[in-house]
């Protein structure tokens, strides 16, 4: 593990491998605030499009469920306190913009000679602004349908080999809930939660406070069927994304040369234990993100290894055929197929709300420790909706997970 030393210090060179052949597009497709875990079916056509000639992974993880920290972390590679952003990056939280020196994808396929833009939410510094100091040469913001079709058209006109990241907003709007829910129409097949704001009892109380004194009151008198409504429209605003994918797709042309990566920032609470969005916690609706891969060397599968967001850069660079040399905290997943036994994610604040956590979740167990001191310890084979917290049941894991987290934070500091 690098120092912070030396990570200032890192260089990035992008090194072909010995053979490579003609150049492959990259085409990263982000969606904002997508969880693993849907309510419902949902058509997505262009996502299955993907999935029949790529590898779906089932456990890929965020590394923290908030906006600036996970897209710090996709774009880095360096988990979100060594990228030196923890929180989001806005004038109402306490974030601190990306630093233009640290490398970043855009960088790394620029210097490898790849025309680079990116188009959408950026939220990694003042919004508006140009990407060259980030690494990509073009950059153009505005609403999910102008992003795309300025996508489309840069990707139609390039002539050499091109790096496009297209970051949608979508599901994100699931904010405007408490003035659209009654106009939502329930969609058939739609889930009501299994947790309800009961079963925070036991729990940490920041999970409470945030329905007391944050943005969960906007839904705390929910019934079962406004969560239908919730998750119905949640819904909905995913195939409004699947579309602009088809877009994007179209306009990447033949895929035979491209290498697509579907994903998102972080996921949503989606109603369960009665918690909307996102804030102080760190259930599986809300950390695991889809990720899917396509390549011209890859075939179509699924992947049950526990990967993380810092896992992309180098594994989009080796399927470029380039090998990813700055500092990075994640694994190349196109090398490296078993993975390690546990993913180490965390948590710093909600706004100017600062509440750190950090989990590790294993195969069967996941252990969140608030700095506060409070603990949750749910045996996900057992409890996979997480209802019984199980710390402070001098279960021997909790004592092992906790040396575990506490060294991954010494190597941290």
């Amino acid at each position: 593990m690098l120092n912070r030393r030396q990570w200032l210090a890192g260089s990035l060179s992008a090194v072909p491998r010995l053979g490579a052949k003609t150049p492959p597009n990259v085409l990263v497709f982000m969606t904002d605030q997508e969880s693993a875990l849907l309510p419902g079916p949902a058509s997505l056509p262009h996502r299955q499009r993907l999935l029949d000639r790529g590898i779906r992974f089932s456990h890929a993880f965020c590394n923290t469920p908030q906006c600036s920290p996970a897209r710090a972390a996709l774009l880095t590679g360096l988990e979100p306190h060594r990228a030196g952003v923890v929180t989001n990056v806005d004038g109402s939280s306490l974030g601190k913009a990306l630093p233009p020196s640290t490398p970043t994808i855009g960088g790394f396929f620029r210097k490898a000679g790849y025309s680079t833009g990116y188009f959408g939410k950026w939220h990694l510094s003042k919004e508006g602004g140009k990407l060259d100091q980030f690494g990509f040469s073009t950059s153009q913001g505005g609403s999910d349908e102008e992003c795309v079709e300025a996508a489309s058209l840069w990707m139609r006109s390039q002539t050499g080999p091109w790096l496009a990241w297209v970051s949608v907003l979508d599901p994100h709007h699931i904010y405007d809930i408490p003035k659209r829910l009654s106009s939502i129409k329930p969609r058939p097949g739609v889930r009501p939660p299994v947790t309800g704001l009961d079963n925070l009892r036991g729990k940490p109380p920041e999970q409470r406070a945030f329905v007391d004194q944050d943005q969960g009151q906007q839904t705390r008198q929910f019934t079962p069927e406004d969560w239908i409504r919730y998750r119905s429209f949640y819904l909905d605003l995913l195939e409004k994304t699947d579309a602009l994918l088809g877009k994007a797709l179209n306009a990447a042309g033949p895929l035979d040369n491209t290498i697509v990566a579907y994903t998102s920032d972080h996921g949503d609470a989606l109603g369960e234990h009665g918690l909307p969005y996102k804030g102080p916690f760190l259930y599986e609706e809300l950390v695991r993100i889809p990720l899917v891969l396509t390549a011209p060397t890859l075939q179509r599968q699924q992947r049950h290894d526990l990967v993380r967001q810092t896992d992309l850069a180098p594994t989009l660079a080796s399927l470029a055929g380039l090998r990813w040399d700055a500092p990075h905290d994640g694994r190349d997943l196109t090398r490296d197929r078993k993975g390690p036994d546990a993913v180490f994610l965390e948590y710093y604040s909600k706004q100017k709300w600062v509440n750190p956590i950090r989990t590790i979740r294993t195969r069967d167990w996941k252990l969140n420790w608030y700095n506060s001191g409070h603990k949750e310890l749910y045996q996900l084979s057992r409890d996979p909706n997480e209802i019984r917290n199980l710390a402070g049941s001098s279960h021997p894991v909790q004592a092992q997970l906790e040396a575990r987290i506490s060294a991954w934070r010494g190597m941290s500091s």
